[in-house]
């Protein structure tokens, strides 16, 4: 039916993957986000229970797809199942009308209590869309600010002191790190509630680091890279990049990342799930200094995203990065979810 929504199916990712692929974001860097080579298999790969709804016009073209990925967040201390909404896209050449109450309606059904959505700074038109007040969609909470930085790994050259021990993890590890992990989480919002680590597609064990002291663990990370689901490719520069670029030697040398090719893919680790000891910023700062020096000789760059309020965030405004700032909201159905505004969070960034 003309302008009805549809839930996805196999076929139909070729076609997706070209809507996605005809939008880029705007600014310094023109930066193409897609889900080679089937967007309809990335989503399901990101999570098997992932639902993409689309829009066909009488031709039967699709001309309009958003896609709802499910999770586990801890809130106050508990777990809540959530959807974070994204993907959202309109063919170009599209002029007629999108239904939202069906769009609306379409995710209400997967009944997942909780809603999590993000627009990129720069995108109020979008933004203001979704803000708008209407009886068929729920309101907007406002989560936080949030900044997505692109570090160069070779600016940290802090040594891991004596009596300190950083290592990869093995499987007769992952028990432990686990109850690590879940009593750090559940002091922040919105962090992501994990039942094994290597349920995250692309992330192996031995992506999975900790810093240790006589077998405690003070803080662990893993180097999460997405490219089997996930690519980014440069497709543009502003004029002041393509001169910064022809001197990317100097830039490099300042602490900033090379600035890449224009039409190349990214190759690069997100830093997720990175938590320290009661959130100690020491050893924070000693975990992230040798992750970074262990994956210098793989990676140019490395990604880690964070909310504006957290402790953390002061680390990475001292560095020289390139970053993008983002807003990010929840939503709820039944308007029912409450929780602690003063409560820190974080949000995984390899999730948004």
């Amino acid at each position: 039916m003309i302008n009805k929504i549809e839930e996805a199916c196999l076929e139909d990712g070729v076609e997706m993957l070209e809507i996605i692929e005809s939008e880029s974001s705007k600014g310094n860097i023109e930066l193409i986000y897609t889900r080679r080579t089937n967007a309809f298999e990335s989503y399901k790969k990101e999570n098997k229970n992932s639902k993409i709804a689309i829009i066909r016009d009488k031709k039967g073209k699709i001309v309009f797809q958003a896609a709802c990925v499910p999770g586990s967040y801890h809130v106050d201390g508990k777990s809540v199942l959530a959807g974070y909404v994204g993907g959202i896209r309109k063919r170009n050449d599209y002029n007629g009308v999108i239904n939202w109450k069906d769009v609306a309606d379409f995710f209400e059904k997967q009944d997942l209590g909780l809603y999590l959505c993000s627009f990129l700074s720069g995108n109020e038109a979008s933004e203001k869309m979704f803000l708008k007040k209407r009886d068929f969609m729920p309101k907007l909470v406002s989560l936080c600010n949030y900044t997505t930085y692109i570090i160069n790994p070779k600016i940290f050259t802090k040594v891991c002191p004596e009596g300190l021990t950083f290592r990869s993890i093995k499987s007769d590890d992952l028990e432990y790190v686990h109850e690590f992990l879940k009593r750090e989480m559940m002091k922040y919002n919105f962090s992501t509630a994990i039942n094994n680590i290597t349920d995250f597609y692309g992330l192996n064990i031995d992506d999975c680091y900790v810093l240790e002291k006589r077998g405690e663990i003070l803080a662990f990370g893993a180097l999460w890279n997405q490219k089997g689901f996930k690519q980014y490719i440069v497709k543009g520069y502003s004029k002041t990049l393509k001169t910064i670029q022809k001197f990317s030697f100097a830039t490099n040398l300042l602490g900033y990342i090379d600035i890449p090719e224009e039409g190349k893919e990214l190759d690069f680790p997100m830093l997720s799930f990175f938590y320290s000891k009661e959130g100690n910023m020491e050893y924070y700062n000693l975990f992230i200094n040798q992750i970074a020096q262990s994956m210098r000789k793989k990676y140019k760059m490395f990604v880690i995203g964070i909310c504006d309020d957290d402790p953390a965030d002061k680390l990475y405004k001292k560095i020289r990065t390139i970053n993008f700032k983002s807003k990010i909201y929840c939503a709820d159905f039944k308007d029912e979810f409450i929780f602690d505004p003063a409560r820190p969070r974080r949000i995984e960034c390899g999730l948004l």
